[in-house]
């Protein structure tokens, strides 16, 4: 599961620049649009609602946001591709055809064809080469085995013993150690070995860990998908995307797709519609906002929907206070879930409801409701019952103390400039104080920055953080973030906590193929996961997505394949 990838920053400058571009206007000489590469017409500005990256490398902290998932959705080849209905399809345009699991002498096998004309951007053939770079890359984070501690999950990779060509490069046969469920959710994000690779593999590390800074954009020739960046203008926070030259499939149909960061700021985003400046957005639905869109109807198409997303609250085991479990399972208890999601998601959509599960999401068919009856509705009474048994009193303010830890301030971090997560923690500070708990709320710009910014959830000198995940139906995805941390690699396990037999649930789930199995075995793990109280989910998030009614193609993707998911079909009317 891909973190949030991930949340949201408000555009002082508003609609200025390359938005001039318009979503209707512009056009090749010929207008036909069209399969090749070089043809296409119109341009499309998509606004981007979530943080403007600073750092394009999906495999590392800094790297691992919505933005940079929406930059490399078609730059960066995937396997597989997570549809609108939560099922996958292979990569059609990578593969000559699906790739092939079976047995052979008790392992498990696949076996992936890729496309005699797929080429990197540069020209380079696409071969085994970039698949087997693409593990090594991904499969260990201890630095004795050969592996980077930057790397945030090393699940499905970790599983794989081999990868060989088979009657040429063009073939790939990846041989697992032991049977992993979830192989289609591997190979996410091809890498280009031809571009990174190294034969010292603190080198290949030092590559991984730097990462692609915006400022510099992507290395040139780095494309495998229809689109390629073309241009990055970190000071504008502008990302423009061109078709790629060497782009063998159809598509795309625009000359340019331009991604500009326009914050989550209802205003911005509804002139920016109304006007035409925008094509496309995909914010955080807020009340306001969903209203005032949909007041520009004809003119604007939108819709909202349940993906899987789910929002919650982080507690970090490190802190004095919240490496104790009372003091966690009182903020819980403390919290009344229900009249968060009144006041947020429940403004705007009715079928909002509280998440009882980290695994599951309320609208997948393997939900349960794992919570302890506990934490179903406020308890105040326990909450305190609770810090007093921690060895907590309440001073004079109200505040409990602790002889040694001191007063139960906790400050909450969040994204800057997202007013419904602002609305969320104002919602619980009350609520907390109502327990003797001084909660506070913090914007925090470097909340998804890498462990070189003491305050992000990498770094680890933050008490609680309000952010949310972004799912697929790949149920070993959540694994990097439940399992225990290994030494410095904690993967995205930012609560910073561990349990042996949640590891092992964990181990068993990800060579389990029966689904059935793979519910129970979830839900077990939520359960375990209540107990530890390190991170409470609060409500699976709505979609919502708005485009100019002229634009063809615009499908909502509500999960990390996200709206630009099939962007090289998009037309101009």
């Amino acid at each position: 599961m891909k973190l949030s990838k991930r949340t949201s920053m408000l555009i002082a400058t508003g609609l200025t620049g390359v938005m001039a571009l318009s979503a209707c206007g512009g056009g090749s000489d010929d207008g036909e649009g069209g399969g090749e590469a070089s043809g296409g017409s119109g341009r499309v500005v998509f606004g981007e609602s979530t943080d403007f990256p600073e750092n394009l490398y999906p495999n590392i902290a800094a790297g691992n946001a919505t933005s940079v998932a929406n930059v490399l959705i078609k730059v960066l080849p995937s396997a597989y591709q997570v549809q609108p209905d939560f099922t996958v399809e292979f990569n059609e345009d990578l593969f000559t055809g699906e790739p092939t699991l079976e047995e052979v002498d008790g392992q498990q096998v696949n076996t992936y064809e890729i496309n005699p004309d797929a080429v990197w951007s540069d020209g380079t053939p696409i071969t085994v080469d970039d698949f087997e770079f693409t593990w090594r890359a991904n499969r260990s984070g201890d630095p004795a085995d050969g592996g980077c501690p930057a790397v945030l999950s090393t699940t499905g990779y970790e599983q794989i013993a081999s990868i060989e060509p088979g009657e040429d490069e063009k073939t790939v046969v990846v041989t697992y150690e032991t049977p992993f469920a979830d192989w289609q959710g591997n190979f996410e994000n091809l890498l280009p070995s031809h571009l990174m690779d190294a034969d010292d593999p603190a080198a290949v590390c030092e590559t991984i860990t730097e990462g692609w800074p915006i400022s510099e954009g992507l290395p040139e020739g780095i494309s495998g998908g229809p689109w390629q960046v073309s241009n990055v203008d970190a000071g504008a926070q502008v990302i423009v995307l061109e078709p790629n030259p060497e782009w063998w499939g159809d598509g795309p149909q625009l000359e340019q797709l331009i991604i500009q960061n326009i914050g989550n700021d209802p205003t911005t985003a509804v002139q920016g519609l109304q006007s035409g400046e925008l094509g496309v957005i995909y914010p955080q639905p807020q009340l306001d906002l969903v209203e005032q869109v949909q007041a520009l109807e004809p003119n604007v198409e939108s819709e909202i929907n349940f993906g899987l997303t789910f929002e919650h609250l982080d507690l970090n085991t490190q802190d004095p206070h919240l490496g104790d479990p009372l003091v966690r399972q009182a903020i819980a208890y403390a919290l009344d879930r229900q009249e968060i999601v009144d006041q947020t998601v429940g403004q705007f959509s009715s079928d909002a409801q509280v998440l009882n599960n980290r695994i599951w999401l309320n609208t997948q068919p393997e939900y349960e409701d794992t919570a302890p009856d506990e934490v179903k509705e406020q308890n105040v009474e326990l909450a305190r019952q609770l810090l007093e048994q921690a060895g907590y009193t309440a001073g004079p303010d109200g505040v409990y103390t602790h002889p040694e830890r001191g007063p139960l301030n906790i400050q909450i971090d969040t994204t800057e400039n997202n007013p419904l997560r602002q609305t969320t923690i104002e919602v619980m500070i009350p609520q907390l104080a109502e327990a003797g708990i001084n909660a506070s709320f913090n914007a925090n710009p470097d909340i998804f920055a890498g462990a070189e910014k003491p305050s992000s959830l990498e770094g680890g000198g933050f008490q609680a953080a309000l952010f949310a995940w972004v799912g697929n139906p790949f149920i070993t995805s959540s694994q990097s973030i439940y399992q225990s941390p290994q030494g410095d690699n904690i993967q995205q396990n930012y609560s910073r906590i561990g349990n042996p037999e949640i590891d092992a649930l964990f181990a068993e789930l990800a060579t389990e193929p029966d689904r059935e199995r793979q519910a129970e075995l979830g839900n077990q793990i939520d359960g375990l996961l209540w107990e530890q109280m390190a991170t409470i989910p609060l409500y699976q998030k709505p979609t919502f997505i708005a485009h100019q009614a002229n634009i063809e193609g615009v499908q909502d993707n509500p999960t990390e394949a996200g709206p630009l998911w099939n962007s090289e079909t998009w037309t101009i009317e």
